[in-house]
């Protein structure tokens, strides 16, 4: 669960919940509900090789939920995948890792907080998943070891013999991080 879900978003996540129970119950309540679904979906999945982009879009909007809890109008985000793409496969939590690299880079660090997007298009055969931000960046070079993109790198090329990729660019003017993944459709 660790490698999947970063233990700092858990204690934050619960620190918000803890904040919000006097003042906003029902917002609590979600919050949770969120944060559950999350879990679930972290650990159910976690001998799973693939998912739908659909299912993979649901945990990531849990997501951005739960950081709106803590990070609140410094966060904002869109989310722009055409719905004919929603049945094609990606790896669990592998989106999700990319937005997280985002809140990190790009919203946690900045007073003003920043703006994601998350997009989805088909490309040469490969379906692209991308993230961007509005955030200062990184290099590739700056990738830890075991961590985040280099565990989501390694398994892009377990689970696609080399022809899922991992790609990081700077695009007008924004960081975008994302993963090129040979088109199918997930077999459920």
């Amino acid at each position: 669960l660790e490698s999947r879900i970063h233990p700092h978003f858990l204690f934050n996540t619960l620190n918000s919940i803890s904040a919000l129970i006097r003042e906003d119950p029902r917002k609590a309540e979600r919050t949770v509900e969120r944060l559950a679904a999350l879990l679930r979906y972290s650990l159910d999945h976690n001998a799973r090789g693939l998912v739908s982009l659909r299912q993979e879009l649901h945990v990531v909007e849990d997501y951005l939920e739960i950081e709106k809890t803590r990070f609140g109008d410094r966060l904002r985000f869109s989310v722009d995948v055409p719905p004919d793409l929603a049945d094609l496969d990606v790896p669990p939590l592998a989106l999700q890792t990319l937005v997280e690299n985002s809140i990190k880079h790009a919203v946690a660090p900045n007073r003003q907080g920043g703006e994601i997007g998350v997009s989805a298009r088909l490309e040469a055969g490969s379906l692209m998943v991308e993230v961007s931000d509005d955030g200062p960046g990184f290099e590739r070079t700056s990738l830890q070891q075991g961590h985040g993109l280099e565990n989501l790198q390694e398994r892009l090329t377990a689970l696609f013999d080399g022809e899922g990729r991992l790609e990081i660019a700077r695009r007008d003017g924004r960081m975008v991080v994302g993963v090129a993944i040979p088109q199918r459709k997930v077999l459920e």
